[in-house]
């Protein structure tokens, strides 16, 4: 009988399930059955439709399907005397495993292929530690410009701290490369979010494969080409727009130049299994923080045009261009490469408020990144494939007031001044020249294989090798040098130099068991680190002591998370692990000179700390517990609980310099690892995903972070307080301990095309330490700044003229133009308000004492209205 006439009832059932594995690709596993019989169908395949990927069922109707990138698929299952079935919108993701099990019929004369939709699990049964990804669909539809807003949004991250860590405690990856700056332990460029196709972020524990890292990952998986010829140009123009000019210079003269983003974007085929993807972007952005050109760098007095100048500008373009190529069936190459160019940036991070009255002569930073990779992946079967990757980052950073180090333009020393108390620079030039090159080369292969239907192996090796240079002058210009710009000797006190190569080498293996009853993730970490650095023989003589190399150092790390699924909806796991980040670099080789400077007395302590290349591994060791729990047909509810023991962290200590021996009157300091820390916190999270237009979540953070101290250099800080104050030797709240956070975000789509996006943040205060009459509290960090709160609106009207998709789109940031005090007046609490306002005393020199005590840098953004328009075919 024709299909179209009479109805034949298939029996299919599928189901979509989630668990980890490791890498930047995912796994299709599942069971195929006869729908009447029950029995397996050994050797129907299955094939991942537009991949060269596929596999057989074995002889009990298992199959597994290794090495698939992220995205969404149709499965089809094909076998000689029975139906073709397609499921469709099977959603893969990295370091997942996406089930599909089916039950399909025999044919029934010229019965058409069945289609199927699949759904996917809104519990994810075999999670064995928290981690969440955010698809590149999701960003597009978020209040967003970078992945620090993205990250920010994550339940248990508060500005960049990672459950209660430092900052520098995570890695960033692209393609599974890591990415960071060798020489602070930041990201060494900003990734653009149109190239994202899936953001991976884990906060808890982590498998053995990732390294030098104690609070989390961040791994980016960028898109792949597009099969047929896609392309986006866009263009983003607007301003802040706040009433709040008697904090912001400047916040009212509107000027939709004020921030200009452009963008491109370019994918495609080269071929039928090869293509293409090419992204562009330029940000210009004059930022909300402006200064007065009063004063002329070259002279003292206000001969200024007293125009605003943009004192928090940034600027920046970014190019990515990745190809792929499918050599074979089984073998496929992959090269890209990001460009990044920072330009003359002020960024509000290193604002100087001396020069508010003088912008002119403060100095501003250029950076440069160039980072290539290239990746080769062969499947030896559909249950073993390997990744062999080879990269190259190279990172200049440089930051000078004029790129000549010999600028004539410099300014006499003497000219840099204050007039007096509350007063700005009145005149004169940074004469600081800082230049330092970063170069990482890395080798990295992973061998993944199911070697049973129960147990993946992951085993896998990463080599880094870093040529580091550093320049780092402070320029003179005096009746010495004749009123000649002049560089100081080599290895002064004023003129640092060094070149440094360290290498680092791991090992590692992983392995997980899946049963119905539970799941086992168990992995073993080594690492070897080599400074290639000296150390002081005799820390007495610091000036004069023979040096000796450092020792290598070896490390291993433990890590195991076990899944229990208590119901079909309901899923307990518990995690544990060691985990443990060699200091940044700048701290390894620092002072190469070995300089102590006697006439700055205290503060040679501080402006000349001493490297230390034999510093040790920074050590974590976290625990987690957490229940995911699906309520409802749509909502996922997630709980989990986290303590972090953090010893070895890096601090200072101070020494005394031998009787006898040069400069014996005077202490110096020495990075050295002696902070410790710990963290406890819980997070509740609830989420809707996108579903008939309609999606939330909403998650709740309750964390304690304490430690010894919040800086490295905290003691010498101490030192250089007046009057000098005692460093902590107990647990005190940390910088960054904010004890309540809460996030949510509510999306709207409808089918006419508009998306509509709204996003909060609220989050108690974190602490500072208050003063009465200039006199430090003896209990550090033991009072509150008031909390934070933002909103942020995206929106966006879609319209199709032709083939062309035109979209027109809104974005608010920091809806409610809400004053968020970043830093206050220790005897206040406020940065509004200080009582060294009534202190006796005039100002010398045009400012008013109000201005002088206003910082616009304490407060974070103002309200700001951005419009575009992007053009998509």
């Amino acid at each position: 009988m024709h299909f179209n006439r009479y109805l034949i009832i298939i029996l299919l059932s599928v189901t979509i399930q989630t668990g980890l594995i490791a890498g930047t690709t995912g796994k299709i596993v599942g069971r195929v059955t006869d729908a009447e019989t029950g029995e397996p169908l050994i050797g129907l395949n299955v094939i991942i439709e537009n991949t060269s990927l596929g596999a057989a069922c074995d002889v009990d109707g298992y199959y597994y399907v290794l090495n698939v990138p992220p995205g969404t698929y149709s499965v089809k299952l094909m076998m000689i005397g029975y139906r073709e079935t397609i499921v469709t919108n099977v959603q893969v993701s990295s370091d997942r495993t996406t089930t599909v099990d089916a039950q399909i019929s025999q044919i029934v004369l010229d019965a058409e292929a069945v289609i199927v939709v699949a759904q996917r699990s809104i519990i994810e049964m075999d999670r064995t530690s928290t981690e969440s990804s955010v698809s590149g669909e999701q960003i597009d539809m978020m209040p967003v410009e970078t992945i620090d807003d993205i990250l920010n949004l994550q339940a248990g991250v508060v500005d960049g701290h990672f459950r209660g860590g430092r900052l520098k405690e995570v890695v960033y990856q692209i393609d599974g490369v890591p990415i960071n700056d060798s020489y602070t332990g930041e990201a060494a460029l900003d990734i653009e979010t149109d190239i994202i196709k899936e953001l991976k972020v884990i906060s808890g524990t982590f498998n053995a494969e990732y390294g030098q890292a104690q609070s989390g990952i961040v791994d980016i998986i960028t898109k792949e080409r597009n099969p047929t010829l896609t392309g986006r140009v866009s263009f983003v123009s607007g301003d802040y727009v706040s009433t709040r000019k008697d904090i912001f210079w400047n916040i009212n003269d509107l000027n939709p130049r004020d921030y200009l983003d452009y963008s491109l974007f370019l994918s495609g085929p080269v071929g039928e299994k090869s293509g293409y993807l090419f992204s562009y972007r330029r940000v210009a952005d004059n930022g909300f923080i402006y200064g007065k050109n009063v004063f002329l760098p070259v002279d003292s007095i206000s001969f200024g045009d007293n125009s605003y100048i943009p004192m928090g500008y940034n600027n920046r373009a970014t190019f990515f261009g990745k190809m792929t190529i499918a050599l074979t069936n089984y073998d496929k190459l992959s090269l890209s490469i990001s460009h990044q160019t920072r330009g003359q940036n002020r960024d509000y991070g290193i604002y100087d408020h001396l020069f508010r009255y003088n912008p002119l002569g403060q100095g501003a930073s250029d950076e440069q990144t160039l980072i290539g990779i290239a990746s080769w992946s062969h499947i030896f079967s559909d249950k073993s494939f390997i990744n062999i990757r080879a990269a190259i980052n190279k990172k200049d950073y440089e930051q000078y007031l004029y790129k000549d180090s010999l600028d004539s333009r410099y300014a006499a020393d003497w000219r840099l001044r204050l007039r007096g108390n509350f007063s700005f620079y009145t005149g004169g030039t940074d004469n600081s020249y800082f230049t330092r090159s970063g170069i990482v080369k890395t080798l990295k292969g992973d061998f993944t294989s199911q070697i049973t239907r129960y147990q993946l192996i992951k085993t896998g090796f990463d080599i880094k090798q870093h040529n580091l240079t550093l320049y780092d002058v402070e320029l003179k210009k005096n009746s010495e040098t004749n009123w000649e710009v002049q560089i100081p000797p080599s290895n002064s006190a004023d003129n640092q130099q060094y070149k440094r190569s360290p290498l680092e080498m791991a090992a590692y293996i992983q392995t997980k068991w899946e049963y119905d009853s539970f799941i086992l993730n168990l992995g073993l970490r080594y690492d070897y680190f080599n400074s290639n650095g000296e150390i002081i023989e005799d820390l007495t003589r610091p000036r004069t002591s023979p040096l000796k190399p450092a020792k290598p150092i070896h490390q291993l790390s433990p890590r195991i998370g076990i899944a229990y699924p208590i119901t079909d909806k309901g899923v307990l796991h518990v995690s544990y692990g060691h985990f443990f980040q060699i200091p940044e670099f700048e701290f390894l080789y620092t002072n190469p000179s070995r300089t102590v400077n006697p006439e700055e007395g205290l503060a040679s302590v501080f402006n000349y700390p001493f490297g230390n290349a034999d510093l040790q591994p920074q050590k974590t060791v976290g625990y987690e517990i957490g229940l995911q729990q699906q309520v409802g047909e749509t909502i996922a509810l997630d709980i989990t609980a986290y303590y972090k023991d953090i010893r070895n962290l890096l601090g200072t200590e101070i020494n005394a310099i031998a009787i006898g021996e040069e400069h014996s009157s005077i202490q110096y300091g020495r990075y050295v690892n002696r902070d410790y820390g710990q963290v406890k916190g819980l997070t509740l999270m609830l989420e809707r995903k996108l579903f008939q237009g309609i999606g939330a979540s909403i998650d709740y953070t309750y964390q304690v972070a304490r430690g010894n101290a919040s800086d490295p250099r905290d003691i010498l800080l101490d030192l250089q307080s007046d009057p000098p104050v005692e460093s902590e030797k107990q647990l005190v709240p940390l910088d960054w301990d904010q004890t309540h956070s809460l996030n949510g975000q509510i999306n709207f789509q409808t089918p006419t095309g508009l998306t509509f996006t709204l996003v909060g943040k609220i989050g108690s205060g974190m602490p500072y330490t208050p003063t009465t009459a200039k006199i430090t509290s003896i209990f550090e960090n033991s009072d509150q700044k008031p909390f934070k709160m933002t909103f942020d609106l995206y929106t966006s009207k879609d319209f199709k003229i032709g083939s062309t998709f035109i979209s027109l789109y809104l974005k608010i940031y920091n809806i409610f133009d809400r004053l968020n005090e970043k830093d206050v007046y220790g005897d206040s609490g406020r940065a509004t308000y200080t009582k060294d306002l009534n202190e006796p005393g005039e100002v010398q020199g045009l400012n008013t004492k109000e201005e002088y005590f206003n910082r616009p840098d304490w407060y974070g953004p103002p309200r700001r209205i951005l419009f575009g328009i992007s053009s998509k075919f």
